[in-house]
């Protein structure tokens, strides 16, 4: 048997274990979904932040190129030179936006001007260029003779625009008129943004956004985005450690991927691969496998299993920036990174969860104390109530309703009782409270004796008897005739000097009625008992 202190504070341990156990298993199987959910969290933060930074370098190259187009400058004279105010501004452009590679007019009798910066290129680049050390600009000038040649002369500048080198190329053989970032603007007159090629003079990937000029003369103003920079920043921003973050443009050629200096490198060296790759080209691993099953919509997702062992999530979506040019954005999110975190937090809301219910057993121990200490006292109560003594205690009072009114209830009923055995004998009672005797209506059949008295001439006794000596002697005489309750009799009725009792005992019966027969008065005259 269990004290009530105990069984509380058993059942609220066992409801806190219910408890933590249901939200353990609600945790577990919720913990994919909330791990995809911050995969796909992540992934929308990547996209976001890869998006906006090509746009906002797209834009503010787009913004400048639109400016420049409309400079009287460029845009009234088509005669350039070494010693040209075009190429201050160019270097004004490409200080406040160093995400350019180069600025650039072509015109349409030939002319091409180019200001390149040379401190963002590596040491390949650099030699490919055959640029001096110390020199930050290159300068290209292409003008056209009357045999049709275009020679090009490069020179190199430093900071403060000294000439530090020059080369002339006698037969360059770059026409600007045939270079696809100038038709393509020609012919749409408007400006426009080129999907990525390799660049003619260092072979790395660039994207060239381009404008028609508005002036005097006819010709395209342009400026060149390299990639390999962009691409490192889109990795940069991939969704978690085993994430990868993939761009292309509509027509599947790569703009930023982990690996994208190799496949250019490769798409430059191998004779089967002239131009840049394409995402096409990519048939294994996870990208193969997305592009295998994409369909072509604009928004393509779901989970698979990479060949790491780990699930991912993908997606491909598309995006655009304005009307001037569209791409696709490929992200991969392993749920393993997110995995820690969100078990991190599963780990932490445990421990939280047992702490608080740990401080909730001490605080059911003392309510179950307190309850206790009331039903002990209740239950006190109960069992004097057995042996139907008198009230000894106040009623048991609680702030619980319920404990209240069974303290009150058991002090009435202890008066109740206590007061019925003062005038029924106490087996009586007893067998009444502990339901050995029945109260229920027809009563029993029982061979019992019944004995009536009374007192011979008891009227004429009273009227000359003293008062106080007829009382005691009356007193004496119900004494000697009540002794049958000894033996589980009963007086039935007592009226004057006559009595009726009720006994299962006939022997006893009559010695009761035979010791009540003498009946002296005060004054020595007798009385006879009649039976």
């Amino acid at each position: 048997m269990l004290t009530f202190r105990i069984a509380i504070t058993a059942a609220v341990m066992a409801f806190i274990t219910a408890l933590t156990a249901s939200l353990v298993f609600t945790e577990l199987g919720t913990f994919h979904a909330v791990a995809r959910a911050a995969a796909s969290a992540a992934m929308d933060a990547a996209s976001a932040s890869t998006l906006s930074r090509l746009e906002a370098e797209v834009s503010g190259l787009s913004s400048v190129v639109d400016v420049l187009s409309s400079n009287p400058s460029f845009a009234d004279s088509d005669d350039r030179s070494e010693e040209d105010s075009a190429i201050v501004l160019f270097k004004t452009a490409l200080h406040k936006l160093p995400q350019a590679d180069s600025f650039y007019i072509g015109y349409e009798n030939g002319c091409w001007l180019q200001v390149r910066r040379l401190d963002v290129l590596g040491p390949v680049e650099r030699e490919k260029l055959g640029a001096p050390p110390g020199a930050l600009y290159n300068v290209n000038l292409v003008r056209p003779i009357s045999d049709g040649a275009l020679p090009m002369r490069r020179i190199f500048e430093d900071e403060e625009g000294n000439k530090t080198g020059q080369l002339d190329l006698r037969d360059y053989g770059y026409d600007p008129r045939k270079r696809a970032w100038y038709r393509d603007t020609m012919q749409a007159g408007r400006a426009l943004v080129s999907a990525p090629y390799a660049s003619f003079s260092i072979g790395t990937a660039m994207i060239t956004l381009s404008a028609p000029l508005h002036g005097h003369v006819r010709g395209v103003i342009a400026a060149d985005l390299k990639l390999d920079k962009f691409s490192e920043l889109v990795h940069a921003q991939r969704p978690g450690e085993h994430g990868t973050a993939i761009i292309f443009d509509s027509f599947g050629v790569l703009v930023a991927h982990p690996d994208f200096a190799r496949f250019v490198e490769d798409a430059r060296t191998h004779p089967s691969h002239p131009q840049l790759p394409e995402i096409w080209e990519i048939r294994t691993g996870l990208v193969g496998a997305v592009m295998r099953r994409w369909d072509g919509r604009e928004r393509f997702e779901g989970n698979m299993r990479g060949e790491d062992g780990r699930d991912y999530l993908f997606r491909l979506q598309k995006f655009s920036q304005g009307d001037e040019y569209s791409g696709y954005s490929l992200l991969f999110a392993a749920e393993d990174d997110f995995a820690q975190n969100v078990r991190k937090l599963q780990i932490r809301g445990i421990v939280i969860a047992l702490i608080v219910g740990g401080c909730f057993v001490p605080a059911a121990w003392v309510f179950g104390s307190r309850m206790s200490t009331s039903l002990k006292r209740i239950t006190a109560q109960a069992s004097r109530l057995q042996t139907l003594a008198a009230p000894r205690d106040a009623p048991v009072t609680s702030n619980i309703v319920e404990i209240n009114e069974l303290g009150r209830t058991m002090a009435v009923a202890q008066r109740s009782i206590s007061s019925f055995a003062r005038f029924v004998p106490k087996d009586i009672v007893r067998g009444i409270v502990d339901g050995s005797i029945s109260t229920e209506l027809g009563g029993m059949r029982r061979e019992v004796t019944i004995l009536f008295t009374d007192v011979t001439n008891f009227t004429g006794i009273a009227e000359a008897a003293d008062p106080d000596s007829l009382m005691r002697q009356m007193s004496r005489h119900f004494a000697a005739l009540t002794e049958v309750w000894r033996d589980r009799g009963q007086v039935h009725w007592r009226l004057g000097d006559g009595v009726l009792e009720r006994s299962p005992f006939a022997a006893r019966s009559c010695r009761a009625g035979l010791s009540g027969r003498p009946f002296r008065q005060g004054g020595g005259r007798g009385a006879q008992c009649s039976i």
